[in-house]
């Protein structure tokens, strides 16, 4: 009889319903189809220090980890599918993705005042993301490893996307492989709510307090 409750157990177990999967529920984004634009120039670029605190890793079958510089994993995380390519910042493409240091602070973490919104370039506001599009093509992974937040940008129909990141918005461009030469786009400031949503404080990152000071700073 003692075997009752463990297979009872065991068939509620099965019954229930698998939750979504975050990226299943993320926010629409607003796509508007229309031509491709002529590249941009490239977006400046910032040297980043060699002792940059947050490290990530991407590894090859998925698997996003994030670490601060005492080694504590800040965010560990499986990918909606196999990296295909990474960016980081405003549109620096990462051509050999694996370990990638971060600084610990950006413009996004200083909230809405410190964002260029009335510059005709907004990409340097993006320093410190990083941005993953994955073999399964139905969402674009935004990082932000300072705080270990992590949004994601679902995809119009379509293959083979490019990014392009453009001063004013953000084009995605399918690639000769999809036999298909459509764009669509939207504005930085659409994705304006995604993006200060990325630089708020992680309360699981704050510094845990001890016996002699129980409330640390920062």
């Amino acid at each position: 009889m003692r075997l009752v409750p463990f297979f009872l157990s065991a068939l509620a177990l099965c019954a229930q319903t698998p939750g979504k999967l975050p990226w299943d529920a993320a926010a629409a984004v607003p796509w508007k189809a229309g031509d491709c634009g002529p590249l941009p120039a490239p977006p400046r670029v910032e040297p980043i220090p060699a002792g940059a605190p947050i490290q990530a890793r991407i590894t090859a079958d998925g698997t996003l980890r994030v670490t601060d510089g005492r080694g504590m994993i800040l965010l560990r995380t499986g990918l909606p599918g196999r990296p295909l390519q990474v960016w980081r910042d405003g549109g620096i493409r990462v051509e050999s993705p694996g370990l990638m240091r971060f600084s610990g602070r950006s413009l996004l973490t200083q909230g809405i005042g410190a964002l260029p919104v009335k510059d005709l370039d907004f990409r340097p506001a993006l320093e410190g993301l990083l941005w993953i599009l994955s073999d399964d093509e139905r969402v674009i992974t935004l990082i932000h490893p300072a705080t270990a937040h992590i949004i994601y940008l679902p995809l119009p129909g379509g293959r083979a996307f490019q990014l392009v990141f453009h001063p004013d918005r953000l084009e995605l461009r399918q690639g000769p492989e999809s036999g298909s030469a459509e764009c669509w786009s939207v504005p930085w400031m659409a994705l304006l709510p995604q993006l200060l949503q990325l630089g708020r404080e992680n309360p699981a990152n704050r510094p845990s307090g001890t016996a002699l000071l129980p409330f640390p700073k920062g």
